[in-house]
């Protein structure tokens, strides 16, 4: 079974049913990735989201939605903040800063009130858009539809601060980013998308270089961010469809993240003090992956089959992850992914490849660190998944002592033909020191084939014998032209026996069969007939023995 569908069973065992009924804000419902909580309204134009001082701030038109960390909405909103588009908070969590672009300012919240301390004044730089926030400097991106943009500074720390230019014009309001000494202005709206780096580790940013979206080949810049030295940088953009590391010191591209098949980039976020990368993407079969910012290597991937993520919308708390999405109806809503960012686990299991109908399958695994050393007994979830996308739980599934874990079932298919493809997503929930995980195993249900094959006891070499028999497909005739393999061995004392393939034979409509052959020699014979199956159905064989005198 592919990755991508692998995943998208994953989401779809925690996310069915939690698009549907979003007309009402509705409570978090609990999933294999967390929980998702309608935010209660309709926006069509947000994309983004802050997390800071024990809450999740989502805006939308002139207001900021509160959630807590649990991902439950707290009641709070901040109101009065036209055209409020991207949000910064502070390190210690206490001050949030809203990008306005209705009223040409930058808002100042005290995230514990949520009430407005002050306002900044950006008339000379019209339609703030996005933000970049470092200590006590703001730098906000700004631009209208109708004229140029560009980048200011503010400190925070004057009572009044007074922008301060950076670098030139852009034609759309930059993506930001800032950490270290470094501060990366991406360029949008431009088929190249080029990242200019500067140095403002002595106050006054100093362009260091540019990192050539022409030379990448870098289109649709959605999102940036920096570690916490400013040394390395990560982008989300639409082509080339990874996610891209580069060296801010020296301006060349170091690693890439995802083979671009799961979607367009568009968030990303770094947590447990760089050690994850959190990616989301739009437009495909993976909504949100982890992986690891130093190897590459993919921990986690997710998808909600009926929401989009936004750019922008990825943010650690904690081991959690929030992303915000929209769905179909353009309802909001928050997706909180718990635990990813603990240490992983590893949850194998394994099956037969085929089965026949009626018979128990046994379905076998174990559940380990990720350094192979095992967890003790934990609960499990197993849902097996019938043709047709029935959803079963089996119960009562736990890990021993090893890790390891049995459970046998017998699929009960409710629909013709009463065959196919059954499989078993096992799913463990993880704890306050682990990650979850889960793994899958497919295995075919058949019809069990039965085979006879009669004919004479004795024979007289050089005349002809008949044999013949019946081929059923469980309790079904077999299907419309099915054929045999036939062979025949001759055993002569002191010999090992000499072994000829014998013509194709035939199946009848009603499984039966005929056909004739002429020993032209003494000995004891033994006749073998073979059916390979089908997609249906499996293989079966049949012998008989003459003695030819």
């Amino acid at each position: 079974m592919s990755p991508s569908l692998v995943r998208r069973l994953a989401a779809y065992c925690g996310a069915a049913g939690l698009i549907t009924g979003l007309l009402t804000v509705t409570a978090p419902a609990a999933s294999a990735a967390g929980t998702t909580t309608d935010l209660g309204v309709t926006d069509a134009y947000t994309a983004d989201l802050a997390v800071g001082g024990g809450r999740v701030f989502v805006p939308s038109g002139d207001r900021i939605i509160v959630a807590g960390t649990d991902g439950n909405l707290t009641g709070g909103v901040v109101t009065g903040l036209p055209g409020v588009q991207e949000l910064a908070v502070n390190a210690d969590g206490t001050r949030l800063y809203a990008a306005l672009t209705g009223s040409n300012e930058v808002a100042e919240i005290d995230t514990a009130s949520l009430a407005v301390t002050r306002r900044i004044d950006l008339s000379a730089h019209p339609c703030p858009s996005t933000l970049a926030l470092l200590g006590e400097r703001l730098w906000v991106g700004h631009g209208c539809d109708n004229g140029p943009g560009g980048v200011v500074g503010l400190d925070l720390s004057a009572s009044a601060p007074a922008p301060v230019a950076v670098g030139g014009e852009h034609l759309r309001p930059p993506v930001l980013a800032a950490a270290g000494d470094t501060l990366v202005v991406g360029r949008t709206a431009l088929h190249h998308a080029d990242m200019l780096v500067y140095d403002i580790g002595d106050g006054a940013p100093a362009l260091r270089g540019t990192i050539d979206g022409d030379e990448w080949r870098m289109d649709y810049l959605r999102d940036l961010t920096l570690n916490s030295d400013g040394g390395t940088l990560f982008s989300a953009a639409g082509t080339p469809g990874h996610f891209t590391r580069y060296d801010t010191r020296t301006l060349a591209a170091t690693g890439t993240y995802g083979d671009g098949w799961d979607g367009y980039p568009s968030a990303v976020a770094l947590g447990s003090g760089g050690a994850y990368l959190a990616a989301g993407r739009q437009w495909g079969s993976t909504d949100l992956t982890l992986y690891d910012a130093a190897t590459g290597a993919e921990l986690f991937a997710a998808d909600q089959p009926d929401a989009e993520l936004l750019p922008d919308g990825v943010a650690f708390s904690g081991t959690d992850v929030f992303a915000l999405l929209r769905s179909s109806t353009d309802r909001l809503l928050l997706w909180r992914v718990t635990g990813v960012a603990l240490p992983a686990t590893k949850l194998t299991v394994t099956a037969p490849a085929d089965a026949y109908a009626g018979s128990p399958i046994t379905v076998e695994g174990r559940l380990t660190r990720a350094d192979g050393e095992a967890l003790g007994l934990k609960p499990l979830t197993v849902i097996q998944y019938l043709p047709g996308w029935t959803k079963l739980p089996i119960t009562g599934v736990t890990t021993r002592q090893d890790g390891t874990f049995t459970f046998q079932d017998t699929p009960v298919f409710e629909l013709p033909p009463y065959i196919g493809e059954v499989i078993y997503w096992v799913f463990w929930d993880g704890d306050d020191g682990h990650r979850r995980s889960s793994a899958s195993v497919t295995v075919t249900v058949k019809r069990e084939a039965t085979l006879t094959l009669t004919g004479p006891q004795a024979g007289v070499a050089g005349t002809a014998v008949e044999l013949s028999g019946v081929l059923t497909a469980g309790d079904r005739p077999p299907s419309p032209g099915s054929t045999l393999t036939v062979q025949r061995t001759l055993y002569v004392k002191g010999t090992s026996g000499k072994t000829v393939k014998l013509p194709p034979v035939r199946v009848n409509a009603d499984g039966t069969y005929t056909f004739s052959d002429t020993p032209a020699n003494a000995g004891s014979y033994s006749y073998l007939a073979s059916y390979a199956g089908d997609g249906g159905t499996g293989p079966a064989q049949a012998t008989h023995q003459i003695t030819v005198k």
